[in-house]
């Protein structure tokens, strides 16, 4: 049963960070005439999360009738921004039915005291990207810890080669973590600790992901890879769509595949991503390349 719907109705953006999967991916926006098709769709299959993403949210036209409808059908709808759109922000945050909503601001560099007042005047979620070489600054831990905000450290995607280099290891992330601050949550891939024991990956089990034309495919980071598409959700019902035979590598777990034997992690993970050995080594199976790097073609 899916729990959750990554949702992409823009891949427009105002920034250009390094380890974004969708910097050089282009879609048409989401049309806004079928805004209520999709929350038919997705109420028909009992489907009560709603994750929107991008590119940044905020600059889709239709916002707010996206959110409406969302609530409508009684959703729980979770939103993730840059943000650097503080008016367009403001603006949301004005709409009284729209306090329910939960929005993750992302910031990686000090940001400007206009929007840390929004966040803690709004008690919004604070999510920074870790990579090898950068951790959120301590002023912006103690704001958190000081003003009751959630505060989410997210494990950095690896799409390229370059990417890699500036990557730690599973093990290594969670260790930063201990060491940095007791007071935040991590948040990666159910493929390495977490998931069900029955699955390697919760692509196309728990989730899926949706772009802005109504293509839908296991997780974001193949959206790239037309292959892996499952078919529309237009087109096609969503009970035919996870059954497809694509969802086989993602379902199948036959123990963990990484020989890194020496990992605190390594009795309960899974392996890792499997979109990121796909990306890496065109084959799922193998482990996660920023944990067991091995020559990437």
């Amino acid at each position: 049963m899916i729990e959750y719907v990554q949702f992409f109705p823009t891949l427009k953006c105002n920034q250009n960070c390094p380890f974004c999967f969708s910097r050089g991916f282009f879609y048409e926006d989401f049309p806004e005439e079928k805004i209520e098709q999709l929350f038919n769709v997705l109420y028909e299959n009992e489907i009560k999360s709603f994750d929107i993403l991008g590119g940044e949210p905020f600059l889709y036209k239709s916002l707010n009738r996206l959110v409406e409808k969302a609530l409508e059908k009684n959703m729980e709808i979770t939103i993730s921004t840059n943000g650097s759109l503080i008016y367009e922000l403001e603006d949301f945050l004005k709409v009284p039915q729209f306090s329910k909503i939960k929005i993750g601001v992302s910031i990686n560099d000090l940001p400007p005291p206009s929007l840390l007042s929004i966040i803690k005047k709004h008690k919004l979620w604070i999510k920074s990207v870790i990579t090898k070489n950068k951790i959120p600054e301590t002023s912006l831990l103690e704001f958190a810890k000081n003003s009751g905000i959630k505060y989410y450290f997210i494990y950095m995607d690896a799409l390229t080669d370059r990417d890699l280099l500036d990557s730690i290891s599973f093990y290594e992330f969670m260790k930063k973590i201990n060491v940095i601050s007791q007071d935040v949550e991590p948040v990666f891939c159910k493929g390495f600790i977490g998931g069900s024991s029955n699955y390697r990956c919760p692509a196309g089990t728990d989730k899926i992901t949706l772009m802005p034309d109504g293509s839908v495919y296991p997780c974001y980071l193949l959206a790239r890879f037309k292959e892996y598409e499952l078919g529309n959700i237009f087109k096609t019902s969503l009970k035919e769509l996870l059954s497809s035979e694509k969802l086989e590598i993602f379902r199948k777990y036959n123990g963990n595949i990484c020989h890194n034997k020496l990992c605190s992690f390594h009795g309960e993970c899974k392996g890792g991503c499997v979109a990121h050995s796909i990306i890496h080594y065109g084959t799922h199976g193998k482990p996660d390349p920023r944990c067991y790097r091995e020559t990437v073609h």
